[in-house]
Formats: structure tokens, C-alpha cells, sequence
């Protein structure tokens, strides 16, 4: 068989070194040197880890940038030659050539061409070995399952390989921009987002992406125009309004009396439907002697728009008509006096009259009010009486459904669920096809928690048009609405006691950490502790890191007496989490039981002389807890058996070191000294026996005889 070649990672010389100028940010330091210390003991996957939480920090640094790549390339470059993995081996040279071409501006990269090429060879030396699909729809698949599954830069480098193919590009460029922004490179993240919005001028949603960016990056200007186009160009959203509020706010607190900031002020207040600040908003404006005449007028129109917002139609018809005055063509003037003629129950005549005068206003988009003017032909018809007539006939006009299915929404819009959902109903039944009835009359059972109700409905529509996107969508987000339901259910049968309920209700949910714990404590709830313990287990398996679940183990472990692995997951919980006091405690506890349990052990077999077996366990007490007295005690009591009175005499020190209150050892320590033919030192222990020992039996008085014996023999010199 042929050899494989080995691939030489080849690092930038003198990136990772001492002496590097740093610069200092919270918590930078502590990361970039402990990646330095990973890196030198060739743990590249800690020194990865490191060197990221470095960039998020100060994504500018290049010293941390080119750690970070150097650990890419020397893991992959071991992964590729002794573990011949090399799909994981090219994603970590994907990462690599990312930091090295893609992360820093053009010019920086180019001070990098020849480890980029080199790192490059090696990735697809890589991808050679393992059939790698390079095409550009092989790029595309890869980007997006690297993407799934967190691997940052490695999927940006794959996008980069589509982002100039106009099939791809738009999707490229966003992912790029998004997950820029997620790694803390706001720069490149604007970048990205100011191509995705040439490319596409008109998507709004790119450009609101883009001036969240330019506003975190504290360019207002830019986010400003961002903003403003978005709110032209789309239908309001909080989010946008809160933005555009706080821009406005700053530029009035520099010109506060500056004539059009008030009136976009009013503007905006009156979007958000805090009317009565936007009106004085917009008086503030027509007070300014500076504002010009289309200010003027425009703030004129917002005003009437406020009344007719709040429902005051009159108010607002009075200020259209004097607006119209002046300006009688006026095309938005006469198109919301129209509306305002509409709103009102007896000025339909009024209104059909005015929006035939918009036609005449602009005559190339007479068919834009068509339909209005076919809808106020039948204004005398309520929406019920459109509900009995589209019910009675076979095969009713089209006009009364679109009339209907209108008014549904409508009533839909007002929270007016019941009367919604009847008309949805009914316009489902005589149209099924008609677009977005399944996804509506979900969302009307949705909206009144019904869940069960919408999940049968789209199931239904998803059956008919399996192709529907948007129904395999919102079907997804009910099921979790479901899920959620269900979720807070189960959890307050728990808290009710009611664990059996509890268990039905997890069961009939996903096998998420979460769900798993709460079968664990009903089952705990239960008395049932080998079923919990088997849930807190799989939810460990789901979530290696969480130090609280190693710990549950452990007890119930310990509970079970099982305390070998109640040690075990005590002793993860506490690597887990160093700050887990609980989890340190536990394993205290286990490492003093399993130690005293080898003591007990130890002293059965001591009993059938079975000393060298003993002396093991003795010794395994030691190494679970060094502090306990009685392995010392036993271990000198072998030695004695043994005849090795120097060993007895060593363990029996320890012993008293830890237990000073063992007046037996006293004794047993001067006997091995009257064997080892040292009487003064016997003579000491002697009498410490007799200061601690309390009884009156044949060892207090053998002691007490064999004292003076002693002290005889040493004052005659025979000892």
C-alpha cells in the first residue's frame, strides 16, 4: 500500500512569543496568555478556545488573530497525520485560511500569502483524501451545514468560495455579515451587510440588519439613513421605531429647534400611537419661524392623519379640507380625506366621490382605486349579510369572497377572534385554495391558545400543499407553542405533586435537558430512583457541562449507598464547577465513607490474618481521606503482627498526629520501643498512656508496675 504524505503546518513564524506589545482590555490578558500556555503544551483546542473569547474582546488584536490561526493550522495539521481524519482536519485549515484572508482587510492578508497558500494546499490535500465536493452547490452545502452546526469561520470560509456566484451571493454575503457580527467584527459585519444591500437595494430587512450594525459601531448618520429608509418602506415594527426615536432624540438635543426634526419626531410618535406627544410634536414644529413650506404642509397632513388615526374623522376631514385650499391636488390630502369619507357611516357617497377624483389626480394608476369604488358600490351590505350571502349560493361571485376573506382579517386585526375565525371558516370551505386561509385561521385558534385546534388545521393544509412554505413554518412554530404549553403544564403538575402527570405530560414532549430533568424529579418524586437516576443521566449525556446534574447523580448515587460512583460524579460536578460548594462537600463525605469502609474491611481480614490483602485496603483509605487515623492505626497494628515494630511505631505517629485521643496507641508505641531496646523513649509513652488512659484494669496497672521497673533500670545503668 502506498504511504499517504504527511502535511507540514506551516505557522507564522514569531506570531506566538514573548514580548508582544498587548493591549489592555478587561479579561483580554487573562485569555490571550492562558492560550499561549495551551498552545505551548500542544492542547490546541483549549488554546483555540482561548484565543476566541481574546477576539471577542478585542477582535482588532493581531497578535490573538494570528494565535488563533497558528493553533488552527497545527491542529489540523496533527489531526490530518496521525489521526487521518481529514474532513476535521480541513475544517480547521478552512478556519485558518478564514483568520489569514478573510477576517482583515485585503492588505493585511497579503502580508500573509505564503501561509495562506501553504494552508491552502493543505486543505485540499484534505479534501482530495476524503472526495470532497467542490463544486460551487458543494460549497453552498457545506457552508450551511458547518453553519448548523457552530462552526463559525470555517463555514464563513465556505460561503467566501460562493459569494461572487449570483446564485448564491446574496444568501453569502448575509451569513458572512451575520456571523461577523456574531464573532464581535463589526467592521468586516458592515462590511458585508453595506454589499448585500447593493446587490439587493430593495430588501429591507438587509438594510435593517445593516444600520443595526452601523448603529452599535456608533455610526448614527448611517443608521439614520438606514432607518429612514425602512420606515418608508415597510411596515412599522417597535424595534425600528425605538431606533429611530433615540437617533431623533440625540439630533434635537443638538438643535431642539429645528423644524423638521420635531415634525419626524411627531411623525414617529405617532407610529408608535403615542398620539398625544406627536401632536405636540407637530404644534412644536408649526411654531418654528425657520421651517419651509414643505415641512409646513406635510406636518399640516400629519396632523390630520393623527386625528384620523384616533378615530376623530371629522377633525381630520376639517383639516384635510383646509389643506386642499391651498393645495387641491394634493394627492395624499384627497386620498386620506377619502379614507376618512370611508370611515364614516354617512359620508360613502363622499367617499366613492373622491376616490374617482384620485383616478382623475393620476389617471395612469386609475386601477389602484378600482376596487375601492367596486367596494363602496356595495358599502350598504354589512359583512354578515356578505357571510349569508357567499353561505347561500353554490357558487358565489369572487368579489363577495374577497369581500369576506377582507373582513376576516379585519376582524382578526382587532382581536375579534370568534368573527374572524367564522369568516375564515367559511371562505376556506367555498376557496380552500385561496393563499394564506390555512396559515390565518391557525393563527386565530393560535392567538386564543387553541393550539391543538391550529396544529389540526395546518396539518390539514399541509396534507393538500405539501410545497407550502409558509404553512411548514408557522406548523413548526405552533408545535412549539404546543411544546411550551405543554411544557408549563408538566411543570405545574410537578409543583402540584401530581408526578404522575407530570411524567405523561415530559413524555409527550421532545428529549430536550430540560424535559429530561423534570422526568428525573417526578420520578425522584415518586420514590422511584432508578428511573430518575436513568433521566438525570441521559439529560447529562445532553449536557456534559452542567455541574448541578453530576451532582443530582451523586446523591442519588449515595442515597443507594453505591458510593464509589456517587464519588465519581461528585468529584465531575466539583471540576465542573470549581464554586459548586455542595458538590465539594458530597465528595468529602464520599471520600471519608469509602475510606472508613475500608477500614471496616480491613479490620475483618486483619482479624483472619490476612495482612497483605488488608495493608491494600488500609492504603485505599489513605488515598481517599490521608487524614484518617484509624488506616494509620491498623496499618501499625499489621506491622506489629508482622514483628516490624519501626513501621508499627511510624503508623501509629500518624495515627495520634490525627487523632490525638487514641490513649491505646500510647501504649502499643511504648511496647514497640521496649522491643526495639529504647526504655527512655518507652518510658515516655508510658506515661502519656497513663495521662489519657482512664480505666483501672491490667493495662493501666501492668503500665504502672512496669514504670518504676523501668526508671530502676536506667538509674543502675543496666539500660
Amino acid at each position: 500500500m502506498k504511504k499517504k504524505s504527511l502535511i507540514i503546518g506551516c505557522l507564522i513564524a514569531a506570531s506566538i512569543g514573548f514580548g508582544i506589545n498587548i493591549p489592555s482590555y478587561a479579561g483580554f490578558q487573562e485569555h490571550y496568555t492562558l492560550a499561549q500556555q495551551y498552545f505551548f503544551n500542544a492542547r490546541y483546542s483549549s488554546a483555540i478556545d482561548e484565543f476566541k473569547k481574546a477576539l471577542m474582546i478585542n477582535f482588532m488584536d493581531n497578535s490573538a488573530r494570528i494565535g488563533l490561526i497558528n493553533s488552527y493550522i497545527a491542529r489540523g495539521t496533527y489531526i490530518a497525520n496521525y489521526e487521518h481524519n481529514y474532513r476535521a482536519a480541513a475544517d480547521d485549515f478552512r478556519s485558518a485560511i478564514f483568520y489569514l484572508k478573510y477576517y482583515v482587510d485585503r492588505d493585511v492578508a497579503m502580508n500573509s500569502f505564503n501561509s495562506i497558500s501553504s494552508t491552502t494546499s493543505s486543505l485540499h490535500y484534505c479534501e482530495k483524501q476524503y472526495g470532497a465536493n467542490t463544486s460551487q452547490e458543494g460549497h453552498y452545502k457545506l457552508a450551511e451545514e458547518l453553519d448548523n452546526a457552530g462552526n463559525v469561520s470555517a463555514a464563513m470560509y465556505e460561503y467566501e468560495q460562493i459569494v461572487n456566484n449570483d446564485k448564491y451571493r446574496k444568501v453569502a454575503l448575509l451569513r458572512i455579515a451575520s456571523l461577523m457580527k456574531k464573532i464581535n467584527n463589526l467592521l468586516k459585519s458592515a462590511e458585508y451587510y453595506k454589499m448585500a444591500t447593493e446587490y439587493d437595494p430593495n430588501d429591507v430587512a438587509i438594510k435593517m440588519r445593516y444600520a443595526n450594525v452601523l448603529d452599535k459601531m456608533g455610526n448614527s448618520e448611517g443608521a439614520s439613513k438606514q432607518y429612514n429608509y425602512v420606515l418608508s418602506h415597510a411596515e412599522n415594527t417597535s424595534e425600528i421605531l425605538y431606533d429611530l426615536e433615540r437617533i431623533y432624540q440625540k439630533k434635537l438635543a443638538v438643535s431642539p429647534d429645528n423644524a423638521e426634526l420635531l415634525a419626524d419626531m411627531g411623525a414617529i410618535k405617532q407610529r408608535q400611537g403615542k398620539y398625544e406627544e406627536a401632536q405636540n410634536f407637530y404644534k412644536q414644529s408649526l411654531t418654528k419661524p425657520a421651517r419651509d413650506s414643505k415641512t409646513s404642509l406635510n406636518t399640516q397632513i400629519n396632523i390630520g392623519t393623527l386625528y384620523q388615526a384616533q378615530g376623530n374623522y371629522d377633525k381630520a376631514i376639517e383639516i384635510y379640507k383646509n389643506i386642499l385650499t391651498l393645495y387641491p391636488n394634493n394627492y395624499n390630502t384627497n386620498l386620506y380625506l377619502a379614507q376618512c369619507y370611508e370611515a364614516k357611516s354617512d359620508t360613502k357617497k363622499l367617499a366613492l366621490e373622491q376616490y374617482k377624483k384620485l383616478q382623475q389626480l393620476k389617471p395612469d394608476n386609475a386601477e389602484e382605486h378600482t376596487s375601492k369604488i367596486s367596494e363602496l358600490t356595495r358599502e350598504s351590505m354589512t359583512l354578515d349579510d356578505i357571510y349569508n350571502y357567499v353561505r347561500s349560493y353554490q357558487n358565489p361571485d369572487k368579489s363577495f369572497i374577497d369581500e369576506l376573506y377582507s373582513g376576516a382579517i379585519e376582524k382578526h386585526n382587532q382581536k375579534d377572534y370568534d368573527t374572524a375565525i367564522k369568516y375564515y371558516s367559511l371562505v376556506q370551505k367555498v376557496e380552500p385554495t385561496r393563499e394564506g386561509i390555512y396559515e390565518n385561521l391557525a393563527l386565530c385558534y393560535a392567538q386564543k391558545k387553541n393550539y391543538a385546534k391550529a396544529h389540526e388545521i395546518l396539518t390539514e393544509g399541509q396534507t393538500k400543499y405539501p410545497d407550502n412554505a409558509n404553512i411548514a413554518k408557522l406548523l413548526k412554530e405552533i408545535k412549539t407553542d404546543i411544546d411550551s404549553q405543554t411544557l408549563e403544564q408538566a411543570y405545574n403538575a410537578y409543583n402540584s405533586q401530581d408526578y404522575n402527570k407530570a411524567i405523561e405530560l415530559y413524555n409527550s414532549l421532545p428529549q430536550t435537558t430540560d424535559t429530561l430533568l423534570g422526568l428525573a424529579g417526578a420520578y425522584q418524586g415518586l420514590k422511584q430512583e432508578d428511573k430518575a437516576l436513568e433521566y438525570y443521566k441521559q439529560a447529562f449525556e445532553k449536557s456534559p457541562e452542567n455541574s448541578d446534574i453530576a451532582y443530582s447523580i451523586g446523591a442519588l448515587y449515595a442515597n443507594a449507598s453505591d458510593y464509589n460512583e456517587a464519588r465519581k460524579y461528585f468529584q465531575k460536578s466539583s471540576q465542573l464547577n470549581p464554586n459548586n460548594l455542595n458538590a465539594k462537600e458530597a465528595l468529602l463525605d464520599m471520600n471519608d465513607v469509602l475510606s472508613q469502609n475500608s477500614v471496616v474491611d480491613a479490620s475483618k481480614l486483619i482479624e483472619e490474618q490476612k495482612y497483605d490483602e488488608a495493608l491494600t485496603l488500609l492504603n485505599n483509605a489513605i488515598t481517599y481521606n490521608s487524614k484518617n487515623a484509624d488506616a494509620y492505626y491498623y496499618i501499625g497494628s499489621i506491622y506489629d503482627a508482622q514483628n516490624k515494630p519501626l513501621k508499627a511505631i511510624e503508623n501509629y505517629k500518624k495515627s495520634i498526629e490525627n487523632n490525638d485521643k487514641q490513649d491505646v496507641i500510647y501504649y502499643l508505641m511504648a511496647i514497640d520501643y521496649e522491643n526495639l531496646n529504647s526504655p527512655k523513649t518507652a518510658l515516655v509513652y508510658y506515661k502519656k498512656f497513663l495521662e489519657v488512659y482512664q480505666a483501672d484494669d491490667e493495662y493501666s496497672q501492668y503500665v504502672k508496675a512496669r514504670i518504676p521497673e523501668i526508671e530502676e533500670e536506667l538509674k543502675s545503668g543496666n539500660k
